[in-house]
């Protein structure tokens, strides 16, 4: 594990611009700055959609920006479609290799702000709350007691294989945000459940919402851990909070007001995050006190590439739960929406492939059943409708789309390959 001094050291020539290094690594002022972070191209070798594929005979089909379908090459344009007995007895196979879902990494960022002490709607409205910032029934939980206890229960959804961490904002019972999480990225093992629930418990809510802040500052320590390599798989940031950028939280000259620092999260930071070559996705969850800057929230979501189905982007991209006869049981789903969402359906394309992306199969077993072929599908989406698996844009990930997707995620005995030397088998 690295020293402070490291991290400290790091974080101060973090890829998403330069920011205020400060004893601790505590940042007064909220915003990072706008550079842009480095994002690995491509996996060495492997061509871009509407290229031609490496091979010895002809070219694959154009691209249709979710990976093209493959051509043939050589000799082996002679075969047939296959099955999957077919493919491992063909001649053309050269090596068949055992894959994984990559794990899931999120890093959970909340909102501490005063306004989470009260007692959520029907027993406080959010006007009242945010007049005083009291719990109004000492017998009713309130909203920090809820979130806190809808969290530690979505954890247990999540596989062991998981990695986990939890940010707050404030952290100072004012505007400060902090780059350290209040519990560092870990492995979803008892232990690291067990902390993060003893530290929910310990904090305590106070001071205002440097939203945009503790955002920016999430998306550089995930992106720091990328890149040396202590997270592998996919990357998710999840914001739960009950209100909107506190103006006293600006930090010029980037911005101000909070509209200016809104904006600047909005249409800089978090599509800088969500590119390719970082990759880390947004979702947004609005409390009860939320309900005024639904849009703020519903945007970041979109430029997080989290936007729910057929949204509103001007209303409900995020999940809203700020209203409502069940707050509890609201944020829970939720939660346990995101967490199910967060669980892979991606595989590495194998590096022993030498970038010959025309000859990649993909093999599913599921447990006490036959071994079938998952063929590719780069027709639609993978979200809107694809049932198979495609390349990402970047083609460094193999893709399972639709009901495979589902069947693999639910059947944690199954068995997948990836069969390397054969032309890609598509849609019968």
């Amino acid at each position: 594990m690295r020293s402070a001094a490291m991290k400290r050291a790091v974080l101060c020539a973090c890829l998403f611009g330069a920011v205020q290094c400060v004893r601790d690594s505590k940042l007064e002022g909220p915003l990072g700055g706008a550079g842009a972070p480095a994002g690995g191209a491509g996996a060495a070798g492997m061509p871009r959609a509407g290229a031609p594929a490496a091979g010895s005979g002809g070219a694959g089909q154009a691209g249709t920006g979710t990976g093209g379908t493959a051509g043939t090459a050589g000799d082996d344009a002679s075969l047939p479609s296959l099955d999957a007995d077919s493919l491992l007895a063909s001649s053309c196979k050269r090596t068949v290799q055992a894959a994984e879902l990559l794990p899931a990494n999120t890093l959970f960022v909340i909102d501490r702000s005063g306004s989470m002490a009260c007692n959520p709607p029907p027993v406080t409205d959010s006007a009242t709350c945010e007049s005083d910032g009291k719990r109004a029934a000492a017998d009713s939980p309130s909203k920090w007691e809820i979130t806190q206890t809808a969290l530690v229960e979505s954890l247990n959804i999540l596989p062991e294989l998981a990695r986990v961490g939890v940010s707050y904002f404030s952290n100072d019972d004012s505007c400060g945000v902090q780059a350290n999480p209040g519990v560092e990225f870990g492995r979803n093992t008892t232990a690291q459940k067990d902390l993060i629930k003893t530290s929910l418990q310990t904090v305590k809510p106070n001071g205002a919402t440097p939203l945009v802040g503790a955002t920016i500052l999430a998306y550089q320590h995930v992106h720091e851990y990328q890149q040396e390599g202590f997270l592998r798989g996919n990357s998710f940031v999840v914001l739960i909070t009950d209100g909107k950028q506190s103006p006293a939280c600006g930090d010029p000259p980037r911005c101000t007001s909070a509209e200016e620092c809104t904006k600047l999260l909005i249409e800089q930071e978090v599509p800088r995050a969500a590119a390719p070559g970082v990759a880390i996705r947004t979702f947004v969850i609005g409390v009860p006190g939320s309900e005024a800057d639904s849009r703020t929230l519903s945007q970041i979501a979109v430029a997080g590439k989290t936007a729910r189905p057929n949204c509103d982007p001007d209303k409900n991209c995020h999940f809203d739960v700020s209203s409502g006869g069940d707050f509890s049981a609201s944020l829970r789903q939720a939660l346990q929406s995101i967490v199910g969402q967060t669980l892979s359906c991606d595989l590495p394309v194998p590096s022993a492939d030498a970038g010959d992306l025309n000859k990649v199969n993909v093999l599913f077993k599921p447990q006490n059943r036959e071994r079938k072929l998952v063929r590719q599908d780069p027709t639609k989406p993978c979200d809107g409708g694809a049932e198979g698996w495609q390349y990402d844009e970047t083609y460094s990930r193999i893709r399972l789309c639709g009901a495979v997707c589902n069947e693999v995620k639910s059947d944690p005995d199954g068995q997948l390959a990836v069969v390397l030397g054969c032309p890609i088998q598509g849609p019968e």
